[in-house]
């Protein structure tokens, strides 16, 4: 699947999928609330080597707009890989230290074993926000899940 993040000015962004069946879906979002977590979301489930999360649902077929709600029985597994995506993200936030992120997967549920989990993925997610940053309006930035 194609995941493509265009610029559209300084505080949105619209995000186009286009699967593997060429089946597509667009939507303008608010670059300060979804893009962080969106890219979280996407080195973080590559790392995993899931379909279970965000993106690898979108893959499958799912539409955005199945997937939302916290009491949606089709995001069970989803919710998982959100804890993990939102620990990582306040690490590279700087809003918990790494000793934390560990304490609080060692909680039932995450699984996460390689403990150089972070050390694969912050660097990536810095690596796309930096560009993200210095990206000219109008212009965009491609992933491939």
């Amino acid at each position: 699947m194609e995941i493509d993040f265009k610029k559209l000015n300084i505080s949105s962004h619209e995000l186009k999928i286009v699967r593997s069946d060429r089946s597509s879906e667009k939507v303008v979002l608010d670059t300060k609330t979804y893009l962080l977590h969106d890219i979280c979301h996407f080195f973080v489930e590559k790392e995993l080597n899931t379909v279970d999360g965000f993106w690898g649902m979108l893959s499958q077929g799912y539409q955005l707009e199945q997937l939302f709600g916290k009491t949606n029985p089709l995001t069970e597994k989803l919710r998982s890989i959100e804890g993990i995506v939102g620990g990582t993200q306040s690490v590279y936030s700087k809003h918990m230290d790494e000793s934390a992120f560990w304490n609080y997967l060692d909680a039932p549920g995450f699984g996460i074993k390689d403990s150089n989990f972070l050390d694969k993925v912050i660097p990536q997610i810095e690596e796309f926000m930096n560009h993200w940053r210095f990206l000219p309006i109008g212009k965009s930035m491609t992933l491939k899940f």
